[in-house]
């Protein structure tokens, strides 16, 4: 089993984003990431979330220019790496995405493409993607259904929320809903028939995007296929 990327089942290797991530966030931001984190820890992995060799979902959902991006046209031409994020305001994820964006020649040269996923509405995925330069498409899920169909949604406990609020975090502003719920992160390789071929899933999962994890999990796509 790798470490970061199970074949059978969900798996999370705790991490920590580098202090370089950290720069560019709050402290606030920091200390809600790593309280949301330990949570999630402590809840552990949805029992629901997909794992391989299940069929994924296909989805539309606007990209941060406003496109519309359809998941089937996508995973028809290319085998497709899709990321969930808790959004662009968490080190955490930040993390995950730039290390997704540097994998992305490599990626693009093994055939692939890769996409980013996250609850945020507005401006802040479409500031977040040019303010870093990140050559990906990062889409808005506006209502959580696509996390939803992942089996990713966790209920934030009133507890959290409250702990969220007093840090300055109000979910319901960057997500554009009041109910309080966000997406477990998770990395998915999905083959060009929407089979998942590789699933992390977890608080630190989005690491998963590391060059090496993601191109071992495309470059077994030429051997033998799963049956969905």
């Amino acid at each position: 089993m790798d470490n970061e990327v199970s074949k059978g089942r969900p798996v999370s290797t705790p991490i920590e984003p580098s202090a370089e991530t950290l720069s560019g966030f709050r402290t606030l931001d920091i200390r809600t990431d790593r309280l949301l984190s330990s949570w999630l820890r402590e809840a552990g992995v949805p029992d629901g979330a997909l794992k391989t060799n299940e069929l994924a979902p296909d989805f539309l959902l606007p990209e941060a220019n406003g496109k519309l991006v359809l998941s089937l046209e996508l995973r028809q031409t290319a085998p497709l790496i899709v990321t969930f994020v808790y959004g662009t305001w968490s080190p955490l994820c930040a993390a995950g995405l730039r290390a997704l964006h540097g994998a992305t020649p490599s990626i693009r040269a093994a055939g692939a493409r890769a996409i980013a996923i996250t609850p945020e509405t507005g401006d802040s995925p479409r500031n977040f993607k040019r303010d870093r330069r990140l050559d990906m498409e990062i889409l808005s899920d506006l209502d959580l259904g696509v996390s939803l169909s992942f089996g990713l949604v966790s209920v934030v406990p009133a507890e959290i929320k409250s702990r969220l609020l007093q840090r300055g975090l109000d979910l319901s502003a960057p997500n554009g809903f009041s109910f309080w719920m966000l997406p477990m992160p998770a990395t998915y390789v999905l083959d060009q028939r929407g089979i998942i071929r590789r699933a992390c899933v977890g608080p630190d999962s989005i690491t998963g995007a590391k060059t090496a994890t993601v191109l071992a999990a495309l470059s077994e796509l030429d051997g033998p296929k799963p049956r969905p």
